[in-house]
């Protein structure tokens, strides 16, 4: 009797297998290193350059770890240059009226693969605001150097398991140390992105 109740959840177990099998998640989830680019349109909001814009590119690199089978989570380093910018009502060719504003940044972001083939993301760091401009009352040029937060949202498509390509929005909030009397250069940037995982 005892051999046959064995025997009895033995083929029990043998046929919920599959079953469980089948309602046991995909791992979607990406680890590992990875490299990627950007480039697109960058305006500043604030300042003596408000509403105006430029073309803008970066570079990272980074490490992502599988959190779930649907998520990762990724440590990650850049440059970022977001162009030269004209002041209001300043002649094009006047250079001492551009702003320039580059980056080097480092920071974190949060992965999700909502389907096998596309992803959602959101990120968020510290870089060292470099560059140069006018001040708000657009009376003196003034030097930025300083650490300032960016955050930002990004969709993408996984061409396969190395490539994507996306869609991002960055914040930089790049002001100078005279706070809202120095220079104004935060700046809102879409970007075409593509990225290589190894």
């Amino acid at each position: 009797m005892k051999t046959l109740f064995a025997v009895a959840i033995a083929a029990a177990g043998l046929a919920a297998a599959p079953a469980f099998a089948q309602t046991a998640p995909t791992q979607t989830a990406q680890q590992g290193w990875y490299v990627g680019a950007e480039a697109g349109y960058g305006q500043v909001n604030q300042g003596a350059y408000d509403n105006k814009g430029s073309y803008i590119g970066g570079i990272k690199g980074g490490y992502r770890f599988a959190i779930n089978p649907e998520a990762s989570v990724g440590v990650e380093a850049g440059y970022q240059y977001l162009g030269f910018v004209d002041a209001k009502g300043a002649y094009n060719g006047d250079s001492s009226a551009r702003g320039r504003f580059h980056a080097p940044t480092l920071g974190a972001n949060l992965r999700w693969n909502f389907t096998p083939d596309w992803y959602a993301e959101v990120r968020a760091g510290a870089f060292y605001a470099k560059g140069s401009g006018l001040t708000n009352d657009q009376y003196a040029y003034e030097r930025i150097g300083n650490i300032r937060p960016y955050a930002g949202v990004g969709v993408g498509y996984n061409i396969n398991q190395h490539f994507s390509v996306g869609v991002n929005y960055n914040y930089y909030d790049a002001t100078g140390k005279g706070s809202n009397q120095g220079v104004q250069l935060q700046t809102n940037a879409v970007t075409v992105a593509g990225e290589y995982r190894f």
